[in-house]
């Protein structure tokens, strides 16, 4: 069973990608379940097969405790825990290959309190998982929002302790030469900061000529995939992404 964990920040696109690439897989004949982990979620655009509604009712918790929409999210999420044993025992009764896991979009308040992370460690156990990180091509057409959408990912890469693959969500938003300029940032970390220094000035220059200085120095920074989950286009080569992470490149489509 194969774990995979769709974060990144409020309307990057994590639930259209869910779906996007369920359907993906099941037209592959490989067999996933959708776990929705968003206890505020109102209508999301697959359905699930396990769902963290059903033991937290995020409305009540509001109207209870008289909290905000905030709040409640951070309440909900840290009663779910007593349940995730039972989150955990939904998914391995399906006995799926693949488990697809949409996490909350208020990612910081998922990401940086105790109850995200353990969340996720507890629904994995030992098997194999990897995190989508999700960087969206409305802030990452710019050096500067790559620069500090990229750092996001590492911080929840550190937080989750798991390997992370960098999707470039909404990419059919993008002209073609705007996706292949912020590809050439991914992989070659001298080319992002040429694109800074020219579009950049005074502190934010420094600052992010000393960032790109300690990524070079602890190898950080990966090559990320353009998908459009509305357009179907990169799923591909994301699925071999994912083999490459799970298994070594071996093909689970048999």
């Amino acid at each position: 069973m194969f774990f995979t964990f769709l974060v990144g920040t409020a309307g990057s696109g994590k639930s259209l990608l869910t779906s996007s690439l369920e359907k993906w897989l099941v037209e592959a004949e490989v067999s996933v379940t959708v776990v929705n982990l968003d206890p505020g979620v109102d209508d999301p655009p697959y359905t699930s097969d396990v769902d963290v509604r059903e033991y937290v009712n995020y409305g009540k918790i509001m109207q209870q405790f008289g909290l905000g929409p905030n709040g409640a999210l951070v309440a909900s999420l840290d009663m779910a825990i007593g349940h995730v044993g039972d989150l955990r025992d939904e998914i391995f009764e399906l006995g799926r290959d693949y488990v697809l896991v949409d996490c909350p979009g208020q990612m910081e308040l998922f990401a940086y309190r105790n109850s995200g992370p353990l969340m996720v460690s507890s629904l994995m156990g030992q098997d194999p998982a990897v995190s989508l990180y999700l960087l969206d091509s409305n802030i990452a057409r710019t050096p500067v929002g790559y620069l500090s959408s990229m750092l996001l990912g590492i911080s929840i890469s550190i937080r989750f302790d798991l390997p992370q693959i960098g999707i470039l969500s909404k990419s059919d938003i993008l002209m073609e030469e705007q996706i292949e300029e912020i590809l050439s940032w991914s992989s070659d970390t001298y080319l992002l900061e040429e694109a800074l220094d020219g579009s950049s000035s005074g502190l934010i220059r420094e600052y992010s000529g000393a960032i790109l200085r300690m990524l070079d120095d602890i190898g950080g920074g990966s090559a990320v995939v353009p998908v459009s989950a509305k357009v179907m286009t990169g799923i591909d080569i994301l699925y071999g992404e994912l083999q490459r992470t799970f298994l070594g490149g071996d093909n689970l489509i048999v």
